[in-house]
Order: structure tokens, then sequence, then C-alpha cells
């Protein structure tokens, strides 16, 4: 009798302990080891896209050396030309990411141009400049043409019947791609109040989970690695682990999936499982995925670079003279980060007309890469001949596979009607270690035991 007794207090110790683990810690991921592994891919040569470096630099994985020589490139593009669109905003998140001002670079005012320019623009082409007017606290005036403001209630504007976003507002269906990144973009606005944007994400999020295909990998023009990343990137900028929960198909989740496009030949990563070879465009999009769920746990986000100074930028290996290249008039150690917080935007009251009239222009389709073309031997569908946002990429080779060198595919459309509103919060899952993982997999195989134990000795 007392034994029962016994095992019985027993038993409900261990149930007890198991359940005080919260679900979320049994898919915790770490990714520092793939994150690690991939960088010597992008240092085999000489660094040339703005977005692997802001991604680099968030990691503090670049040296003074590579800072200062991507300053010069950064530099000679600001002077050789006016920058706008897509260079315009890949500039400016190069340029904090490296620890610069953008309101002061080579004498020219960045942002400005940016907050300045009204021009009609490609959805993803919005969440692009709203991403770069949200790198810092910048002063805004409110009656600007391209406010942020202004910039999420377009954007807000523009979601589809099916809950997602297409690069093009006349697209009737969304797709990953650009869901993802007006995710992203949204995620750096959604704790201002001048445009309520949070039931828009939760749109987004509803989406991307009726999106996500049975091997946790996400569609368009086949399931594919660039994808995904992008699906993931937009789902952290919001708060959401994509580890957990909906996001698990069979024991597996989005950031598992990323491995499966592993090339152990050379550390990238292949468009497609079945890809010859890795290609620096998707190695990139991987990469930034793997960054953006690191800094997730982290309590942090990819596109903010508040606290970035040139010192934390290269402090990696930051051991040559290179460290004191200062631009003049700037002493050792400045950082735009480091002054005092400004505000956004002036705070007057501003009437917000929404209005749908987005539309496509060369200058703002932004892409997640560096815009330039790629060789192809396949002929992309009709829909996709117009530059889009996250596919528009050099590969180093040519490929056989048809990989399309766009991302404006209509993926197929979740239930098209309206997402009824329901009040659902945000939050966001703070790092948990995967040790949790191990400790909760030995509780609950100890409880199994006992059980078992229980029954046979028991009877019971």
């Amino acid at each position: 009798m007392v034994g029962k007794k016994w095992f019985g207090i027993l038993w409900g110790i261990v149930l007890i302990f198991v359940l005080s683990f919260p679900s979320e810690s049994f898919a915790a991921v770490s990714v520092s080891k793939d994150i690690k592994n991939t960088v010597s891919y992008f240092k085999s040569s000489a660094l040339n896209s703005d977005f692997a470096v802001a991604a680099l630099a968030k990691e503090n994985l670049l040296t003074a050396n590579e800072i200062k020589q991507y300053r010069k490139v950064l530099t000679d593009r600001v002077n050789a030309k006016k920058v706008t669109g897509t260079e315009l905003v890949k500039t400016i998140i190069a340029l904090k990411a490296i620890g610069e001002d953008p309101e002061n670079f080579q004498k020219q005012n960045l942002i400005k141009r940016v907050y300045d320019t009204a021009a009609e623009s490609s959805v993803t082409g919005y969440a692009y400049d709203l991403i770069a007017l949200n790198t810092d606290d910048y002063e805004i005036p409110s009656d600007a043409p391209n406010t942020p403001a202004k910039i999420a209630a377009k954007l807000v504007d523009a979601e589809l019947p099916d809950g997602g976003w297409s690069w093009s507002s006349s697209a009737k269906n969304s797709d990953v791609d650009s869901t993802g990144m007006v995710l992203t973009a949204l995620g750096t606005y959604q704790d201002k109040h001048d445009i309520d944007v949070n039931q828009a994400i939760r749109d987004g999020i509803k989406y991307l989970k009726a999106a996500e295909k049975e091997n946790a990998s996400f569609d368009n023009y086949g399931i594919n690695s660039c994808t995904t990343a992008q699906a993931i990137i937009g789902l952290v900028s919001v708060g959401v682990d994509p580890t957990t929960r909906d996001f698990v198909k069979k024991g597996t989740n989005p950031i598992s999936a990323l491995s499966t496009y592993k090339d152990s030949k050379n550390g990238g990563y292949k468009w497609k499982t079945t890809s010859e070879s890795s290609d620096s465009f998707s190695t990139e999009q991987v990469f930034q995925a793997l960054v953006a769920y690191d800094l997730f746990l982290k309590g942090d986000t990819l596109y903010n670079f508040r606290n970035i100074s040139r010192s934390h930028a290269g402090s990696t290996g930051a051991t040559d003279s290179d460290a004191e290249d200062k631009d003049p008039g700037k002493s050792p150690g400045h950082s735009p980060a480091a002054a005092p917080p400004r505000v956004v935007e002036k705070h007057t009251k501003e009437v917000v007309t929404k209005t749908n009239i987005i539309t496509n222009t060369k200058d703002h389709t932004i892409t997640h890469n560096n815009t330039t073309t790629k060789t192809n031997t396949v002929e992309k569908p009709a829909a996709a001949k117009k530059q889009t946002p996250a596919k528009t990429k050099t590969a180093s080779n040519a490929k056989k596979e048809d990989k399309p060198a766009t991302a404006a595919a209509q993926a197929p459309p979740a239930e098209d009607a309206q997402q009824e509103p329901k009040k659902v919060v945000i939050t966001k899952t703070t790092g948990v270690s995967p040790v949790h993982g191990w400790v909760g997999s030995l509780s609950a195989g100890a409880g199994v035991i006992l059980l078992i134990i229980r029954k046979k000795f028991l009877g019971v």
C-alpha cells in the first residue's frame, strides 16, 4: 500500500516537471553553427551584396578592413550618380549596417530622398521604403510625401482578399515572397499608432500558415529555399516563431527545412533540393533567414540598426589600423546609432487617405538582393516577365533547371475570402535554450518508464 502511494507521488512530481516546460522549448532551434558555416561562403570572394553585408554586420562578423572596403564601394556608388529606387534602399541598409549615417553620407541625405519621393511604386517597393525609413529613428516631417504612416496605409490597402500580398497591386492572388516582405516592413511599424497594421499582420500570418507545404518549405515557382527564407524573415519580423505550433509539419519546421537545401561541398545553399549546386542568391537569402531567426531569439530584428556602431560592426577580427579610418569630422567610435533617439515623425495630426493606386515602376521594383540579371535556359512564365522583388538575381553559372529570375508568381491562394477579424495578441518568443528540449524529452521518457513499472509491479 505504501509502495503504491509513493509511486503515485513520484509519478505526480514527474508529470508536474514535464508540464512545467513550455511547448515552445521543445522546438527551440540553434542556428549558430549554420550561420558560422555559411560565413566562409561569402568571404571566399569579395563581398558584393548589401544584404549579405547587413546580415554579417548584425552578427558582428565583419572585420574592420572589410568594413573599410565596403564603405569605399558605397562611397563610389553614391558619388557616381544619384542613387534611387532599389539601389537607394539597399545603400541605406548597408550604410546603417556598417555604422554610417545615411542622413549625412558624402554630404547627401539619403533618408530625405526616400521620404521626399512620392512616386508610385510596387507593393514590395513600398515595403522596402518603409524598412529603410525604420532602420533608425530618423526625423521625418509629417507632411513629407512618403512618410512611414503613408507607406503603411498603402501596404494595408494593398492586402488581397486571400490575406497576403503580391508585388503588383493589379494581381488577384498573393505570393509568399511578397507577403514575407510586406510582413517584414509592417513589423518595423507595428508599434506605431498612426496606422493600425495589426489586422493586416494577422491576415498575413494566416496566409503563410495556409501556404506552407508538408515538408515545411514554401512554394513560389516550385518549393525552394529562397521563398522559405523570405517567409521566415517575415514571420520573425512580426514576432512569430516559425519552429512552433502550426508551422511544424511532420516533425520539421521551416528553419530545419533550410538544411535540406545545403550544399555540403562549399557551405552554400541550393535553390531547390534537386539543384546541382548552390548559388550566391539562394545562399544570401537563407543566410538572412538564419540571422533573422537568431536575432528573433535574442529579441532583435534583421533591419534594426539602432545599436550598430562602427566599433561594434567591425569588432570581430578588427585588429588592423583600418579600424581608425573614419570620415573627416567624426571622432573615433562615433556612431549615429549612439546619438539620443529622435522623433520619428513630427507628432502633428495628419489624415492619411488610403488609396489603392500602387503601380510598378522600375525605380521601385525592389529585390532582396543586388538587382542584376540571371542566365536561365528555361523560359519564365508570362506572369513573371516583370522584374520582381525576390528572385532577380545573379547566379555564378547558368542553370539547366527551371529556376525563375523573379518571385512575382501568383501563389496558390488561401481561402479567397476575407478573414474574420479577431483579437490576436502577437507575442515574441524569447530565446529558450535547446537544453530544455532534451530535459523535457528525458522527463517524458522517465514518466513512461514509471507508468510501465507501476503497472508491472503494482498492477495499476
